[in-house]
């Protein structure tokens, strides 16, 4: 019963879907790097040593993929139970709805674990170049399109376009649960907006 049953989990129609996993739980790796700063900070250290090795700048982005890389199991718990059915999962509609309550709630907290002169520092960065604060909150449209699309295709979404709309679903919930710590995003950028 059990060698039938993976037989038909790994059949042939389904192994693009259960590549993609693996493949966007991977991509979900980088996100809280780039979101809280430490991505771009240990590329400057690893790609323009002033006064530390190269080696430093590759430990902090090797630290950050091993902090991040939990992220892979989670998503692949979340998204693939029940990923051949169509239509949304009732926990994926749970989960955009506490999103969609929560984040107006976000934006009281950005940058809560930082000092004041830092946070007035990220904001002048934001009001300075407003791409920066375009990137910082790009999960805003994000959040808003997935509301759109559970509303217009919730029941008939077909397994891929479940699997992206999960996908971006984690993508929102890791920009909102590291908004408290995204003040040092965008500073060492600062010359590619000049």
């Amino acid at each position: 019963m059990i060698p039938q049953r993976l037989r038909s989990n790994f059949a042939k129609e389904r192994r693009p879907l259960l590549l993609g996993h693996p493949a966007l739980a991977l991509a979900l790796v980088p996100v809280p790097m780039i979101r809280t700063g430490w991505a771009e900070f240990g590329a400057f250290m690893a790609l323009f040593p002033f006064q530390a090795p190269p080696s430093i700048g590759l430990g902090i982005l090797a630290a950050g993929v091993l902090f991040s890389f939990p992220l892979v199991p989670l998503f692949l718990a979340w998204s693939l139970p029940g990923a051949a059915r169509s239509g949304l999962p009732r926990r994926s509609i749970g989960a955009l709805c506490l999103l969609v309550a929560t984040h107006p709630i976000r934006f009281y907290f950005e940058g809560a674990f930082h000092s004041i002169e830092i946070r007035a520092e990220a904001a002048s960065l934001s009001e300075k170049y407003p791409v920066v604060w375009l990137i910082k909150h790009l999960d805003s449209p994000l959040l808003l399109g997935l509301v759109v699309w559970a509303l217009l295709q919730h029941q008939t979404v077909r397994a891929h376009g479940k699997l992206w709309f999960q996908w971006a679903l984690f993508v929102c919930v890791l920009c909102a649960a590291f908004a408290p710590f995204d003040t040092q995003f965008g500073f060492l950028f600062m010359p590619l907006f000049e």
